[in-house]
């Protein structure tokens, strides 16, 4: 009797489980929805953009190779950075690295970014002041960890996305979509001070494949954006 009750209690858990995670999904996806209506995109196209850049965090287009550091591999299974503790991958140390970009981490967010600054090209400025400013101070905490990636403590650009866009505001008002420059200099600060701005360092990954904007949609540059937003 004891083990009919332990399978039921386990299936119960399991079916909770799932239910808890589904709701908290479509939850999440509506909050993400409510975001992109914020920074005045359509619906459909946010409702285009959201699966796009979900299903778009598995693809990698190639780009070029680079030769690899000829150091040993490390033999640490987990990385501490920040409080956070990381995998460590053990590569095979081909001698050289595969440089991709992530089309859900990278090439969506990226294009994202152009529609709104086209949608609010009177705060060019703004946008260009913004972004150099998060892509300064993300690339001053960026860490290039073998094996692992570029590491970013989680919540940081989101963070001065948002100071940096309501100090803007605060000093230069205007009519522009505050919203929007939370995101763009959120996204593409990251993408520039983290990615492309260590782009010259990737060698020393030691691995046989680097992806800019790899982790994915929820990585530092996607997520950043729609946190900023939130937050702002």
């Amino acid at each position: 009797m004891s083990q009919v009750r332990l399978q039921h209690g386990r299936g119960s858990f399991s079916a909770f489980t799932i239910i808890a995670f589904a709701i908290i999904s479509i939850f999440f996806l509506q909050a993400v929805g409510i975001a992109f209506v914020q920074l005045g995109i359509p619906i459909w196209l946010a409702i285009l953009i959201i699966p796009g850049s979900l299903l778009g965090s598995m693809v990698n287009i190639p780009l070029y190779k680079i030769e690899s550091d000829s150091a040993p591999c490390t033999e640490d299974s987990h990385v501490q950075y920040l409080g956070v503790s990381y995998q460590v991958f053990q590569p095979e140390c081909p001698g050289e690295t595969q440089i991709s970009i992530n089309l859900g981490g990278a090439i969506i967010p990226i294009l994202v970014s152009g529609y709104l600054i086209l949608l609010n090209f009177t705060a060019a400025i703004q946008f260009i002041v913004a972004i150099t400013i998060v892509a300064v101070i993300v690339h001053k905490v960026a860490r290039i960890e073998p094996n692992v990636g570029i590491l970013t403590p989680g919540f940081l650009p989101a963070i001065v996305a948002v100071f940096i866009t309501i100090a803007i505001l605060a000093i230069a008002p205007g009519s522009f979509n505050g919203y929007a420059i939370a995101y763009v200099c959120g996204t593409l600060g990251t993408l520039i001070g983290a990615d492309i701005m260590n782009l010259g360092k990737l060698s020393q990954l030691r691995t046989g494949q680097a992806s800019i904007g790899g982790a994915g949609t929820w990585d530092g540059v996607f997520l950043t954006g729609i946190l900023a937003v939130f937050l702002l």
